[in-house]
C-alpha cells in the first residue's frame, strides 16, 4: 500500500536543497570543461577525501572552542576525572581531541590511498606518473592530491556545500567517524557502479558517452541518500 509519509521522507532525503546547490556548482565545470570519465572519477575521489578531512577539522575546532561543554562531556564519559580541576579536564579533552584529529587525518589518507590505487588501474589518466597504475602507488599521495585540487576544486566545493549540515551539526566526536558512514559507502558505490554506468551510457550514446555518464554519476553522487545518525543535533558535546 502506498504510504504518503514514507514517500515524502524519501523525496526529502533525495532532493536536499544543499545537494541541488552543490550539484549546480560542480556540474557546469564538469560538462563545460569536458572532463573525461576518468577525470570525473578522480574528482569524486578528491571530493570525498576533502569531505573526510573537513569532518576532522570542524570536529576538533568545535571541541576546542566549546571549552566547558567539552569538559562536562569528558567528565561524563571518563568518571575517574571527576574532582579534577576544570582546567585539567579541559586540557585533557583538548589533548584527546587533537590526538583523535591527527589519527583520523592519517587514517583517511591511508584509506583513500587504497581507493586511489584502484582508480589508477581502472581510471588511469594523465599524467600517468601520478595517476597511472605504476604512478599513484609510487607517489607521495599529497602531490596527486594537490594536482587534482588545481583543476577539480569545483567538485570539492560542491561536495562540501551538499554536506555542509554534516560538518556543523551534531556531536563533533562522532563526526570524526562520519566519513566511514557517508563517504566510504559512496566511494564503494562509485567503484562498483563505474563500469556499469559507463557501459550503459556507451550503449545509449555511443562514442560520446562521457557527458551522459558523468551526468548520471554526478546525480548519484549528490542525491544518494545519506545516513545522518552521527549528526543528531540532540547529542552531547562528547557523545
Amino acid at each position: 500500500m502506498f504510504d504518503p509519509s514514507r514517500a515524502s521522507r524519501l523525496l526529502k532525503a533525495l532532493f536536499r536543497p544543499l545537494a541541488v546547490l552543490g550539484f549546480g556548482v560542480s556540474s557546469p565545470f564538469a560538462l563545460g570543461q569536458q572532463w573525461s570519465l576518468q577525470e570525473f572519477c578522480w574528482s569524486t575521489w578528491l571530493a570525498a577525501l576533502a569531505f573526510s578531512w573537513a569532518c576532522v577539522a570542524t570536529a576538533v575546532v568545535q571541541i576546542l572552542s566549546k571549552g566547558s561543554a567539552a569538559a562536562a562531556g569528558v567528565e561524563e564519559r571518563l568518571p575517574f576525572v571527576k574532582g579534577w580541576p576544570s582546567p585539567a579536564v579541559s586540557l585533557l579533552g583538548a589533548a584527546l581531541a587533537v590526538g583523535a584529529a591527527v589519527a583520523a587525518f592519517w587514517i583517511y589518507a591511508f584509506v583513500f590511498s587504497f581507493y586511489g590505487i584502484f582508480l589508477s588501474v581502472f581510471a588511469e589518466m594523465e599524467p600517468v606518473r601520478l595517476f597511472g597504475r605504476n604512478g599513484f602507488i609510487n607517489s607521495d599521495f599529497f602531490t596527486p592530491v594537490a594536482r587534482l585540487a588545481e583543476r577539480y576544486w569545483p567538485m570539492v566545493a560542491g561536495a562540501l556545500i551538499a554536506d555542509a549540515g554534516l560538518l556543523v551539526g551534531g556531536s563533533p566526536w562522532r563526526r570524526f567517524a562520519a566519513p566511514f558512514h557517508a563517504e566510504a559507502v559512496r566511494m564503494h558505490l562509485f567503484v562498483i557502479a563505474l563500469p556499469f554506468v559507463s557501459m550503459a551510457a556507451w550503449a545509449l550514446f555511443g562514442r560520446n558517452y562521457s557527458p551522459a555518464a558523468i551526468l548520471l554519476l554526478s546525480l548519484l553522487f549528490y542525491f544518494f541518500p545519506r545516513k545522518s545518525a552521527f549528526a543528531n543535533p540532540k547529542t552531547s558535546a562528547i557523545s
